[in-house]
């Protein structure tokens, strides 16, 4: 405060508000990621794309109810439940569910996506081993290959979320003919 020309001058900041994008552990941000903060009547009031530095958001109401809303997940990286927060007047953050960084970011942190794909008999059920099988991408590039077992294989490849793969197989276990081409995508699981 200062006083000028007899006048008490009282200046009020914005809110601030960080909101750091992270995998499970909390180490790396993660880029590509599309987030929304809602307000309590689901408007969106703010929308961005993670980078690999925190978002500052400033200039929310204080005393209302937000909800942080994952709508796409960086690729390979699945969709973040939803955080709950509100700012104080005094600019204080009361938030549900995550942590936050160090230097006081709110952390949205998200977990790979654990893609497993089985090649089964389709009478029994039963894993087959012995096929060859390819994860193609739209133009058709091997993204990843392997010899099914008797238990389902991990893909270790990062699959861009929206992008259509092929699994696509080129030997086929003794006794079995090649199975079909079968396309998948991978995004927001409530889509």
């Amino acid at each position: 405060t200062t006083v000028e020309d007899g006048v008490l001058l009282v200046k009020d900041d914005l809110t601030t508000l960080k909101i750091a994008k992270t995998d499970i552990t909390g180490d790396e941000e993660l880029e590509g990621a599309h987030i929304q903060i809602l307000d309590n009547n689901g408007t969106v009031v703010k929308e961005w794309d993670s980078k690999t530095t925190a978002e500052t958001i400033k200039g929310l109401n204080t005393g209302v109810t937000y909800t942080l809303h994952e709508t796409l997940g960086p690729d390979g990286y699945e969709v973040a439940s939803d955080t709950t927060f509100s700012i104080g007047t005094d600019g204080t953050v009361t938030y549900s569910g995550e942590t936050r960084t160090s230097d006081g970011a709110l952390l949205v942190k998200d977990s790979r996506s654990d893609i497993k794909i089985s090649k089964v008999d389709v009478t029994s059920g039963v894993e087959k081993a012995g096929a060859h099988i390819q994860i193609l991408d739209q133009a058709g590039n091997v993204k990843e290959e392997w010899d099914s077992t008797t238990e389902a294989h991990t893909v270790s490849v990062k699959l861009k979320n929206n992008e259509i793969y092929t699994l696509h197989e080129t030997i086929a276990p003794d006794g079995y003919t090649i199975a079909s081409d079968t396309t998948f995508k991978l995004g927001d699981p409530s889509s």
